[in-house]
Parts: C-alpha cells; sequence; structure tokens
C-alpha cells in the first residue's frame, strides 16, 4: 500500500493528458526504436536504487538491534598502548665496558 501511495506522490497532479504529452515528446527525442529500451534501462535503474535503499535501511535495523556497547575509556587503553619498552639502541652499563 505505501508503494502506491509513494507512487502517488511522485506523480503529483498530472493527468493522462500530460503523461500522453510527456510520453509523445520521449519518442520524438529518442526515437521509436529507442524508447523500449530507454524505459527499461530506467526500470532497471529505478530496481537498483530500491534495492540499494532496502539494504541500506536493513543494514541500519540491524545496527539499531545490537546491543549498545559498554562504556569505554579509549584514553585509558591510548596511554597503556604508547608505553613500550626500551629499544634496541639503548645501550646498557655491561655493553659500555671494554671486553678484559
Amino acid at each position: 500500500m505505501s508503494t502506491s501511495l509513494t507512487y502517488l506522490a511522485i506523480i503529483g497532479g498530472m493527468g493522462g493528458t500530460e503523461m500522453i504529452l510527456i510520453f509523445l515528446v520521449v519518442l520524438l527525442l529518442f526515437g521509436a526504436k529507442k524508447v523500449p529500451e530507454l524505459f527499461r534501462s530506467l526500470g532497471k535503474g529505478v530496481n537498483e536504487f530500491r534495492k540499494a535503499k532496502n539494504e541500506w535501511e536493513q543494514d541500519i535495523n540491524d545496527v539499531m538491534s545490537q546491543e549498545p556497547l559498554e562504556d569505554h575509556d579509549f584514553k585509558k587503553e591510548q596511554n597503556t598502548d604508547t608505553r613500550s619498552t626500551p629499544s634496541d639502541s639503548v645501550s646498557t652499563k655491561e655493553e659500555k665496558q671494554p671486553a678484559s
């Protein structure tokens, strides 16, 4: 039911005369051989758009139905990750003493 309402909302107040006039203009611009191909590609484009919209809505619904993440202090975790062990380039006292 909502699909038909959306369709009517897109068309607006266009009547049969306006639709025929638009069809004749398209026929004159593209020719009789190209019109079926044009409408076929237009239909495929509309279907692809609907499919992408449905996938997008499904992804949003999936994310919204997930459990919320626990509060997490990312600053603390970042500080612990930045601490590192001394690198190999730092010399110890034993390395500085000459061998006897």
